[in-house]
């Protein structure tokens, strides 16, 4: 491309009238300015569209209505919708640092063959109308570096093994098909780009040529892990992903995530259930997912949740527990229903999961 990349701002939101202003605010001084924003909101009468309708005074900005289904459905709106050689997301309770716009479009113009870029998303709280940073080094994206204990590090060398080609990836798919973080690679993740599959939507962007045809098939409720199966298809597709640390955003803690209002322990239920659904979600299609470890990643992991529930009395514990075991139970039904032509969906199961949380 002979001029600078175009970019697409996609935003879906929630009953978040309260925080998206401070989005849009924090988006009027980029130091980029060649953007449009789509705002793909599922209606709550919360006011936003006000909010929206002040705003595009200041931004290229577009308004989008969701009237059914989840977050997944709304990314793929932000798909439909999108202009821009790059679509970067944030989400609604996600406020962008000054030259957040042009730390993305200077990964793919530093890098070759830049199909993905994640970026570091730390913890504010909003006081007043100011952002205070929680904490040191802090970040929802890096993980804290620690050695290991010798359990850990035989455990992890066990079901946490990178499927091949992601051994030096911050985030990475294990052959267990779990989301896991390379501690040894989080050590230089601050200072520097790594290789890394896509870790946040509240702060990512992908190549749009390289998700052209793509859509998330309607699957999830919450959309846990909708960043890192994207990543992979961008992966095997040939493409690199990599992890900016200089492309931040703030995250507001003390409010609803953007996985459309969960934060109780009950609720998080469904958030692990998605979580772990990933590896039936990839199955079949990544040959180098492992059965076997899949199998040793329960055994061992739900040990380990029964030792700390047994040493700590955590309640958290117990909800993994159930995580796990539901999502067994829903992929290997799903995995049946495939093998024999069935047309079973899980999406009917995690509904149900969903209501009865609610």
């Amino acid at each position: 491309m002979s001029d600078r990349p175009k970019v697409s701002v996609v935003i879906p939101t929630f009953k978040r009238a309260h925080l998206i202003g401070c989005v849009f605010e924090a988006l009027t001084k980029q130091t980029c300015n060649d953007f449009e924003v789509l705002v793909v909101l599922k209606p709550s009468g919360d006011n936003t569209e006000n909010i929206v309708k002040y705003f595009e005074k200041f931004l290229k900005i577009k308004l989008i209505f969701q009237n059914k289904g989840y977050i997944v459905d709304a990314l793929n709106i932000g798909f439909d919708y999108a202009t821009g050689d790059i679509i970067a997301f944030l989400d609604d309770d996600a406020v962008p640092y000054e030259d957040w716009v042009e730390k993305h479009v200077e990964s793919y113009e530093r890098y070759e063959n830049v199909g993905g870029v994640a970026g570091n998303v730390i913890p504010a709280r909003l006081c007043g109308d100011k952002l205070v940073k929680v904490g040191g080094y802090v970040s929802h994206v890096i993980p804290s570096f620690r050695r290991l204990t010798f359990l850990e590090s035989v455990f992890r060398s066990v079901w946490n093994v990178p499927l091949e080609g992601m051994e030096d990836y911050l985030v990475y798919i294990s052959k267990a098909g779990v989301v896991e973080y390379n501690l040894n690679v989080s050590r230089f993740a601050w200072n520097k780009p790594v290789k890394s599959l896509l870790g946040m939507g509240a702060n990512m962007s992908v190549l749009r040529e390289a998700v052209e045809g793509f859509r998330f098939p309607s699957q999830w409720v919450l959309g846990l892990a909708w960043e890192q199966f994207l990543g992979w298809h961008l992966w095997k597709k040939g493409y690199n992903l990599i992890f900016n640390p200089k492309a931040s955003v703030y995250h507001i803690v003390q409010s609803e995530s953007l996985t459309r209002n969960v934060r109780s322990a009950k609720k998080d239920l469904l958030r692990w259930v998605e979580n772990y659904l990933l590896f039936y979600r990839l199955y079949g299609l990544e040959p180098k997912l492992s059965r076997m470890h899949r199998i040793t990643w329960l055994i061992f992991s739900s040990l380990v949740s029964l030792k700390k529930l047994c040493k700590d009395k955590e309640f958290q514990q117990i909800v993994r527990l159930k995580g796990r075991l539901y999502s067994e139970l829903i992929g290997q039904k799903w995995l049946l229903s495939k093998n024999i032509g069935g047309n079973y969906s899980p999406l009917t199961e995690l509904n149900a999961l969903w209501k009865s949380q609610r």
